[in-house]
This record gives C-alpha cells, structure tokens and sequence, in this order.
C-alpha cells in the first residue's frame, strides 16, 4: 500500500517561506487568488481481480436500469458537478488541447490567478502536450456522498483540508484498488474550479506557478492511476460569515475493485445536453434529464440525470447501437460506437430540427 495524506492552512508557501494575503490579515475576501488544498492524497492496494465470466453478459435488450450514475431523485449531479465532469472527460480525450485551452481561456477568473500565481505557459502547454489519451470516467453516487460529506466538513470548519477524505470514501461502500482526492474549498464557478485543478496553480519550488507533483492535474488526467470513477460534490455557500465558497468542491477519483457487485471500471458514458449559447462548452442548464440511453445489447441500460448525465456498465466488448429517447429526442435517435476494453464517451447533443424542419441528431464521439 502506498499513502500520502497532508493538510496545510490557507497561506500562500513558498520554498519555505510564509507569505500571508493582506486581504487576510484585514478580513477582505481574496478567494480570487486561492489555490486548490496542496497534496492531494492518494492510495493504492495491490489486490487481485477476478476475471468476470462471459456468461454476466445477458442477451438481447438490456433490462436493468444502473442508476449508481446519479442520487435517486436524479438531482445530483446537478449542472456544476456535471459541468466537472464534462470538462474532465474532454480533457482526457485531447490533452494537447486542453493544455492550449487552459493556457489561452479568456475567463477573468482564470486569467487573473494564472497572472496572479506566474503560470509559465509554455509549460503548461508542453506538460498537456507530452499526456497520453485517457478514458472518460463516470459519476458514481457513492463517492458522490462520500464527497458531499467532506464539502460539508469543510464549510463546518471555514477552510479547506483532505482530513477524513479517504475515511468517508470507505464508509460510503465504494470498494477500490487506488484512489486520489482533491478539494478547493473557494472555487467560484466550475470553470474556474476545474482550471484550479487542472492548471494546478499554487506556488512550487520549480517556480511554474503550478503545484509540486501536479497532483490535482494526476486525479483529473488519470495519470499515475486508470481513475474510471468519480464523485464531486460542488456545495454551494454564500454566507457572508465564512471565507469558504462560493462552491466548495471536493473529488473523489477511484478504480474499483471489481470483486464486488455493482463495481465497473469499463462504461459507455456521456451526457445528454443542448448547447444553448452555442459556445461548443457544457453549461449548468444545458443537460437533458429523463432521456433513456439503451444500447442494442448487454445487461444495463440508463436514464439521464437532471443535468443529462448517465453511464453504462459494459460487461463485454464489441460493437453497439445505442438509442436515445425520451421527451423532445427526436424518433430513432441512435449512435453507433465501438467497446474494447476501456470505457468510451459518447456525448448526445440532439438537434430539435434543421433548416428544413427534419429532426436530425449531432453527435460528439470524443474517445473509442
């Protein structure tokens, strides 16, 4: 087993100097400068998997629905945390252009801490540049909980640390094999926390203006671990008493163990969503819920969550038609995709009518 757990206050560190905000000092909110908890913990257990028998594959249609992809009353993961998810998931798919993406982004937000920190751009951009394609990686409700439990800790004591985070995973039930946990307590938007974590802005020793390790950045690109399950909570918290919010976020990023029931780490993935503003970016608002995503084979099926997310457990490779329906899918929405041995992202966005007045679906086939 190897473990590395730490918890450290808000002050800004330096190559060990303490440079206090000034804003601090005279109790001015200066959120717009913070940077995620610095590191993030991670385990991993070296534990045997069993080889799941062909025979769990059913055929025909699939007839049991997987809702581990959201809470029951489809709420969770509302349009924040699956804004998370679906920028973790574009990036996997594309590093170099996530590397572009983060570096040259004209949010004010993120513009004014990678100025703040120093971010050496070019870096940046290399470092992106130099990573693998990953697979996309699926909600799951338990560590969802086991997240929403550690954002409330957080808020209960004003500040920010990974204390407990592990604790809490295992006493949602979620079994794994390696872990990794991130938390930013002051994260403002989910752009603007998903950039927190990916850029990895804080202070180092190599003076990029990015965390030691990058050990945020490893949790959302799977890059020391195949992390194929996540749990975010982004709690919202608005008191003026506290220094913590406006979201205070927590991620929880896991490879289950697949020796116990309902644990995968192979899923078709995806949300389901109208780009409304057309920025060609997922935006809270933007999912469609209650849409049935079911693939011409295999056991499992979906439904979407509030904000258009769903999942997939895949028990066996191959090739898949999978259809989409529910109110406002146009009749005979279907996608074909092809399953090996890794989890693929197959994002829906279906168009209401042409110029023409023909309903016809767009799709955006990220990863096979």
């Amino acid at each position: 087993m190897n473990i590395s757990q730490h918890s450290s206050c808000r002050y800004k560190v330096f190559p060990g100097i303490i440079f206090y905000c000034l804003p601090v000092l005279f109790h001015i909110p200066c959120q717009a400068y913070e940077f995620p908890e610095p590191d993030p913990p991670k385990i991993h257990f070296d534990v045997f998997e069993e080889v799941r028998a062909p025979s769990l594959v059913a055929e025909g249609v699939p007839s049991v629905e997987w809702t581990f992809h959201k809470t029951t009353d489809g709420a969770h993961p509302d349009g924040n945390e699956q804004q998370f998810i679906w920028f973790m998931n574009r990036a996997r798919a594309n590093p170099t252009q996530e590397g572009v993406w983060l570096a040259t982004m004209d949010d004010p937000l993120v513009d004014s801490n990678r100025d703040y920190f120093g971010v050496d751009l070019q870096i940046l951009q290399d470092e992106f540049a130099s990573y693998s394609i990953k697979p996309p990686a699926v909600f799951d409700v338990r560590l969802y909980y086991a997240a929403l439990e550690h954002s409330q800790y957080l808020i209960s004591i004003d500040d920010q640390n990974h204390d407990g985070q592990f604790d809490r995973i295992d006493e949602s039930g979620f079994k794994y094999t390696s872990a990794r946990g991130n938390v930013f307590s002051y994260s403002h938007t989910a752009l603007h926390g998903h950039a927190a974590f990916n850029i990895d802005w804080g202070y180092s020793i190599d003076g990029s203006g990015m965390q030691d390790g990058r050990g945020h950045r490893k949790a959302i690109m799977s890059l020391d671990n195949n992390y194929t399950n996540v749990g975010i909570a982004a709690v919202s918290e608005s008191d003026t008493g506290t220094d913590v919010g406006p979201l205070v976020v927590t991620g929880n990023y896991c490879f289950a163990n697949v020796n116990y029931s309902d644990h995968h780490n192979r899923f078709l993935v995806g949300t389901v969503w109208e780009d409304k503003d057309g920025d060609s970016i997922y935006d809270p608002g933007e999912g469609i819920g209650g849409v049935t995503v079911k693939p011409n084979q295999g056991t499992y099926y979906a439904v979407t969550g509030s904000s258009g997310g769903y999942a997939i457990p895949i028990l066996s490779s191959g090739n898949y038609q999978v259809v989409f329906s529910g109110q406002g899918i146009p009749d005979g929405s279907s996608l074909a995709t092809s399953i090996g041995s890794e989890s693929v992202l197959l994002d829906f966005t279906p168009v209401r009518s042409s110029p023409k007045g023909m309903p016809m679906p767009w799709l955006h086939l990220l990863l096979k």
